[in-house]
């Protein structure tokens, strides 16, 4: 009875609001515009309905929840109500499908006195919690919400740069490659290494490491790329010169939306997918599918002087060129679903599942010269391989928002299960001075299998410390496993004699256990953030076939400290100094005293007593904003101590044969500055401009080698994108990557089959400069439908057909020049159809007179 009287005390209270409403079965919002009230405004028939906000209502003194309590949102303009509700038996309300715009939000019951808080939805925030609201006799306020403009292609934060891929029109129906081409300060070469700074960055996907390499990952997947180059103690320690996070596509916007899209390219290349998402009550389902299947062509050409070896006369000169074809597909399939357990917990499920086949055929034809440049002879090599992979993820996630405003705690568990396969071989002919083959050819093939495990758990806790301050920490602990075996065979199929001195196979394990505090404030205009991880490794491995196991090597717990302070100046402007330490620790075949023969010409071997290799990274900033232009210029310093560097020497006199062996040398350090800026020209033409200089100095010393290398180096990236009319819009990336030395690379090289001379693995240790280059991307967009639902984006990237690798190396023992091409002049055309309706009740069964109200286009896009 008492619950009976109470609701009939709500109802009686909600309806005068009720009454309010637009009559004739109008959604409200959706009627015609009046007097002063512009169509397509707060409220206009044209404004999308997906605002929500929620909270919960208790008592001030008891704490206990109000059940039955009026909800009501009104408009500021005239106080007119948008709708309302009841609260329910835990004092929980949710009001959805909400215009944009400012409002009034009611909350009265019997007993208590009216509260009223300001509320403002935007596109950038559609989903608020108000928290705990307490019934009192004191009304408090929600801070207005500030409205921003549409999103921008590049934004520039001081700790991080967000790089919206919905805006790159270059790298539509590309991979996650294209796209790093066009991130200011991220340099990728033709084999697909990323550099930030002349290092090499952790490349994460969605916050978590990942099996899957930056050509794997379809462009339209992406929402977006955060570059941190100074990451805090929150981040993974790993990495050189700080993290590189794509973030794939997600969506929870009420009722359901998406995007079909394909397109072609030059040289037979194919890309196709579509993505959609349904948002019901406490469901929110989405999925993404993506196919691409291409053809690509490469040459190449190295000239290598052997110097003087004692009774090796006619090897002193080599002249390679290298002609390939390569082909094959990749599907990238993501599904994901969230639920809603009330307003403040929620439970997230993704899976993604990955796939593909690729095919290449090369032909290396190699020409041996005396000392009088006379040819002695000469080889052609006819290599056939297939690679294929499969990777897995599944993500289980959790997420509470505390009452208390940017308080929350979130966790996470993930799988990734991978295997990779390869199987081919080569022929190798000999030939007369014409290429005329002689002799009997040599076959070798090859197959190799791989399979990685690996499993993470991480979790967070954000806790608002006062006004201005925040209290951070967390857990995460990661386990990897992996193995793999490589068998060659003396003939054209895997049923020849196996070489065992060539075949090889491994496991490893390594586990990594880190927890880490952050706290942050602010006084007036100083702030300041003092963080600390640390993180405890653990690495073992063994060779099966050899019997030979190696003990878990359990390194000292690492400490890795970071330091941001910053103050704001007068007129928009912000200083920054920030500082942290980060480690690179060997890898598995850095660490395997197995001797791999698979180049001829270059054996490798692993050091098992390597040491991890840390950085101290120091970076101070300036960024100043106008109202149409953004400026950020830094100063960087880092220093590596323990760098883990590569030597070669000859394997025993009378030889040309390398072997390839890692050492912890001395240090390595560069420093630069690098300058970003955002101008708007004109309104409609925007261009960020990014330019990186820098120094690098090498130092290698100890029992073996003793030498420097040192040079300077700049990079410059500029993006321009122009909206044109009839709704046109043209962007331009260029970028150009001056001549810059190299430094020691680890491996370096491939293996399985590819070795078998100088254009194989390259030895690292070698001082060497890469010459420059520089690329032109082109792409022209085009909406149609008023709703501009529909667009075509014809793109041409590389169009001088300028982007190659080249280096020149030296050494005690050769000299090299390498110069490679991969096709990188292509046309393609893409079209994309955007829909979708915003329509809270999607399952629900309808009111005939309404069953069209309150379904709109979705013009901001699918997933």
């Amino acid at each position: 009875m008492k619950k009976v009287i109470l609701l009939f005390l709500g109802l009686a209270m909600l309806l005068p609001a009720v009454a309010q409403m637009p009559q004739g079965g109008q959604r409200p919002g959706g009627a015609t515009p009046g007097a002063g009230q512009r169509p397509g405004g707060p409220g206009g028939a044209n404004m999308p309905q997906i605002g929500i906000i929620y909270g919960k209502i208790q008592d001030a003194q008891s704490r206990q929840s109000v059940e039955y309590a009026s909800v009501a949102l009104l408009r500021q303009k005239d106080s007119s109500v948008v709708t309302g509700m009841l609260s329910q038996s835990n004092g929980d309300f949710r009001l959805e499908n909400l215009p944009f715009g400012p409002f009034l939000l009611r909350i009265n019951f019997m007993g208590y006195k009216t509260i009223f808080k300001k509320v403002v939805i935007t596109p950038q925030s559609l989903s608020q919690d108000l928290g705990n609201i307490r019934l009192e006799a004191n009304a408090k306020a929600l801070n207005e919400v500030q409205v921003t403009g549409q999103r921008s292609a590049f934004q520039m934060n001081i700790d991080k740069k967000v790089f919206n891929v919905d805006r790159n029109l270059t790298s539509v129906g590309g991979t996650a490659a294209d796209v790093l081409k066009s991130v200011p300060s991220v340099n990728v070469d033709i084999d697909g290494n990323v550099q930030v700074r002349n290092s090499s960055p952790t490349i994460f996907v969605d916050g978590k490491p990942s099996t899957l390499t930056i050509d794997q990952i379809p462009a339209d997947a992406i929402e977006s790329v955060e570059l941190i180059t100074n990451p805090s103690a929150k981040y993974d320690a790993e990495g050189m010169s700080g993290i590189i996070n794509i973030v794939l596509k997600k969506n929870k916007k009420a009722g359901f939306n998406g995007m079909l899209q394909g397109g072609i390219g030059t040289g037979d290349k194919y890309n196709a997918g579509g993505n959609i998402n349904v948002r019901q009550g406490k469901w929110n389902v989405s999925a993404n599918y993506n196919y691409n299947s291409m053809r690509n062509w490469g040459n190449g050409t190295t000239d290598r002087t052997n110097f003087e070896v004692p009774g090796k006369s006619d090897l002193n000169y080599i002249h390679q060129e290298s002609d390939s074809r390569s082909g094959g597909l990749f599907q990238f399939g993501r599904f994901g679903v969230d639920y809603y357990l009330d307003n403040r917990n929620t439970i997230s499920l993704s899976q993604n599942i990955v796939g593909g086949t690729f095919k290449n055929r090369e032909t290396l034809g190699s020409t041996y010269t005396n000392a009088m440049m006379e040819p002695t002879r000469a080889n052609t090599r006819y290599s056939n391989n297939e690679f294929g992979f499969n990777n897995y993820t599944t993500t289980l996630g959790f997420k509470h928002l505390f009452a208390e405003p940017n308080k929350e705690l979130t966790a996470d568990v993930s799988v990734n299960k991978s295997k990779n396969r390869r199987d081919g071989g080569f022929n190798t002919f000999n030939t007369n001075l014409d290429g005329d083959p002689i002799g009997t050819p040599y076959l070798q093939s090859n197959k190799s299998r791989g399979t990685t495990d690996f499993y993470s758990f991480q979790a967070d806790y954000v806790d608002p410390v006062g006004k201005t301050g925040k209290f951070e920490t967390g857990i995460k602990g990661t386990y990897r496993s992996y193995s793999s075996y490589y068998d060659v065979f003396n003939g054209e199929n895997n049923t020849a004699p196996k070489i065992d001195s060539l075949s090889n196979d491994y496991k490893y394990n390594e586990q990594i256990y880190a927890a880490y505090v952050n706290y942050s404030n602010a006084i007036n205009n100083f702030g300041y953030q003092v963080g600390l991880r640390a993180e405890q490794y653990i690495y073992a491995g063994e060779i099966p076939s050899e019997s030979m196991k190696f003990k878990p090597t359990k390194a000292v717990p690492g400490l890795f400290p970071s330091l941001y302070l910053s103050y704001k100046l007068q007129k928009e402007q912000e200083l920054q100094l920030n500082y942290s330490r980060r480690v690179n620790r060997p890898n598995f075949f850095q660490l395997i005293p197995y001797r791999d023969f698979s180049d001829p010409l270059n054996h490798r071997q692993g050091n098992p007593n390597l040491k991890p290799e840390y950085t101290n990274s120091l970076e101070f900033s300036y960024m100043k904003t106008w109202k149409k232009h953004n400026f950020l210029g830094s100063l960087y310093y880092r220093n590596t101590n323990n760098l883990i560097s590569t030597i070669n020497e000859p394997i025993y006199p009378g030889t040309d044969t390398l072997l390839t062996t890692f050492v912890n040398a001395n240090k390595n350090f560069s420093y630069g500055a690098e300058l970003t800026m955002k101008n708007q020209i004109i309104p409609g033409w925007d261009i960020t401009t990014n330019v990186n200089l820098y120094q690098t100095e090498l130092r290698v010393q100890n029992e073996k080698e003793n030498y420097t290398n040192s040079g300077f180096s700049w990079m410059a990236k500029i993006n321009s994108e122009t909206k044109l009319p009839k709704n046109f819009t043209f962007q331009v990336t260029a970028n150009y990557q001056a001549p810059t030395i190299t430094l020691p690379a680890g491996s370096g090289g491939g293996r399985g089959g590819g070795g078998g001379g100088p254009m194989g693995m390259i030895p690292t240790s070698a001082q060497g400069t890469i010459k420059g280059l520089s690329a032109v991307d082109l792409a022209l967009k085009k909406d149609f439908l008023k709703s501009k639902a529909l667009s075509a984006t014809l793109s041409l990237s590389d169009v001088f057909n300028t982007r190659q690798y080249e280096l020149d190396q030296t050494s005690p023992y050769f000299a090299q020049n390498m110069l490679r091409k991969r096709e990188s002049r292509i046309l393609r055309l893409n079209v994309s159809y955007r829909f979708g309706k915003f329509d809270t009740q999607l399952f629900k069964r309808r009111n005939n007179r309404s069953g069209g109200e309150g379904m709109q286009m979705d013009t901001g896009g699918g997933f």
